[in-house]
This record gives structure tokens, sequence and C-alpha cells, in this order.
């Protein structure tokens, strides 16, 4: 069970980023939702589009994203429940794929914004999914980036190898953990997404090593979180026009998780962003935004 839980948790970790894109920060505000007080950046005007995080990151993860997306659109960001620097409520009890993806869905409702083009990368691909199935009512379009679906793995012998691979990258993030220390942990899982050693940890930008070590405290929690079940037949039910995104040099796992996503929801579009790994939309932001701004719009969006 532990092995399952944690598995179920690593494959939808994303390593945050931050790049200043901007010389003035973004205000930020907070709405409560579902019970919970969120952290959100609203800024721009047109059609709304909301950012979705992965795990071990928060709002600021997608500041690469925030200058391109408010020329056009409405650019909207949220930290979801235990993430960013705020004093938890309670001790993460409520931690769970279920709860993020009902806040999500109370979060677009509070600010009363849907539909809106959804747009989540690992765990958040995970969630924003989940809202899809759910809520597609929310939802104008859904950009799912190397989502994090565990669970379409299972039966397949591709997806047991990816499993198995994963299993043994994870080996040394299991052991960090089991000894408290979710910073090394974290150092390790920056070194299975993204295909570098775990001293390149220390040659990220000040602010991207800020985001990650603010959250490393979430680590636990997704440890202990119940694995979320979500399957193809659920997935085929999506009727929204869906952009699955990857970046080129990702791990085998995500690929295979993309490619099994893309089965199974009839008429989606997959991309491949090159010079990238599952970080993508900080490793190559141009051409991130450049794609996903291209299928919000419905247009091409220029370089």
């Amino acid at each position: 069970m532990l092995r399952s839980r944690w598995l179920s948790a690593c494959a939808v970790l994303a390593i945050a980023s931050v790049a200043a894109q901007s010389e003035k920060p973004p205000l930020v505000q907070q709405i409560q939702a579902n019970g919970a007080d969120l952290s959100y950046v609203d800024q721009g005007k047109g059609a709304p589009v909301v950012f979705v995080h992965g795990a071990v990151a928060d709002l600021r993860y997608w500041e690469p994203q925030r200058s391109a997306f408010t020329r056009q659109h409405r650019f909207i960001s949220y930290s979801y429940r235990y993430h960013g620097t705020a004093p938890w409520p309670d001790d993460g009890k409520l931690y769970s794929a279920d709860q993020h993806a009902a806040d999500l869905t109370a979060f677009i409702s509070e600010l009363k914004a849907g539909p809106v083009h959804l747009v989540g990368l690992s765990y958040g691909g995970l969630l924003a999914a989940m809202v899809a199935i759910k809520d597609p009512q929310l939802v104008r379009t859904l950009t799912l980036a190397e989502p994090g679906i565990f669970s379409l793995l299972a039966d397949t012998p591709e997806g047991k190898q990816a499993l198995d691979e994963w299993t043994k990258g994870v080996a040394p993030m299991i052991e960090a953990m089991k000894a408290g220390d979710n910073v090394k942990a974290t150092r390790y899982l920056t070194a299975l997404v993204t295909g570098g050693p775990p001293d390149a940890f220390d040659k990220l930008p000040p602010a991207f090593r800020r985001v990650l070590l603010d959250n490393a405290r979430t680590m636990p929690l997704l440890f202990a979180a119940p694995p979320a079940i979500v399957s193809c037949e659920m997935l085929s039910g999506i009727r929204t026009p869906t952009l699955i995104v990857r970046g080129e040099r990702t791990p085998r796992l995500f690929v295979t998780i993309n490619d099994a996503v893309g089965r199974c929801i009839a008429g989606s579009k997959l991309v491949v962003i090159p010079k990238a790994s599952h970080t993508m939309s900080y490793d190559n932001p141009a051409e991130f935004n450049r794609v996903v701004l291209e299928f919000v719009s419905g247009k091409p969006s220029g370089n």
C-alpha cells in the first residue's frame, strides 16, 4: 500500500519554476473556496485561462506564462490547499487529489470565471482532467501537460515497464523522506523528472529553488495521500477540446501516460515541446506559450 501511494504521489509531482518575465510582481489575492483560503493571481482581460501547478509548487510556477497570456487573455493561477508559504490550517489530513479537484471546481465557481480554458501540469493535469470529467460545464478547453494519471498504466506491458523504471528512480527519494529530509527528497525528484543529476538543483535560478524549498514540506502529504483512480473509460467521456503536451526529453513514464491519455480522449491533439523535459513550461516557455496560446485562441499566436 505504501508503495502504491508513493507511486501515485510521485507520478504527479512537478518541479516548480519561476522565470522573471515582468519587472512588477503580480498582486496576490485570496479567496475562500470549498472551505480553504486559496491564494491566486488574476490579471489581464479576455477569456479566462486557469493554470493549475503541479506538486511541490505553487502559483509562482506559472510566472513564465503570465506576461504572454495577459496580452490576450485573463491569466489566473492559484496555489492549492497546503501549498505556498502560508501556515497550514491543520496537519494536512485533507490532502488528496479528490479534495484538490473539488477545491478547483469551487475556485472557478467562486471567481464566476467559467467556462475557462484549463491548463494543468503533472499533478495539476490530473486535477484538471478530474474537473473536466465531473464538471465539464466549467471547462472551455483542456490542456494537459504530462498529466500524472498513473492509473492508466497498470494494464499495459509498456505501462508496467515504465512503472518499474520509475520505482527504481524514486527509491532514493523514499529513503530521504523516511529520514525526514524533504529537501533532499525534492533534490532527487528534480533530477528524476528532468533527467539531470541531483547536484543540478544547486544550479537552478534562486527564485526557482525558493519555490521548491517552500513546498518541499508537502511531500509527506503526497506520500500519504490515497491514489487517484482515473480510467480510460472516464477520460473517454471528455468532449471538451483537448490539447496534450509533453517535453521532448521527458522520462518514458510521462511519454507513456501522454500516449495513453491521447488514445482515451477522442479528437485530442498531441504536441511535443522541443528542448524540454517534464518542466516544459519552464524549459522552453516561448514554445510552450505559443502552442497553448494558439490552442486556446483557436488561431496562430505568432512568435
